[in-house]
């Protein structure tokens, strides 16, 4: 018997996005209540980047993006 799918609802949605690329896909499957797997069809649906960048490169690339937008 094929297992029951619960529908994406808009807050749902917008929870995954605001999470996006802050916190792990295991961590956000945890807090909308969905397996793992869900979550990942449902941002590769959506065309949303669930990658993270790690705490160290974080301030880096911060820097970098800000010095590459100041550029001509």
């Amino acid at each position: 018997m094929p297992r029951s799918r619960r529908v994406w609802k808009e807050d749902d949605i917008a929870k995954l996005k605001a999470m996006a690329g802050k916190l792990p896909s295991e961590r956000i499957a945890a807090e909308l209540g969905r397996s793992h797997g869900a979550v990942m069809m449902e941002a590769c649906k959506l065309r949303v980047s669930l990658r993270t960048i790690p705490r160290g490169r974080r301030a880096k690339a911060d820097a970098d993006g800000a010095v590459a937008a100041s550029l001509p």
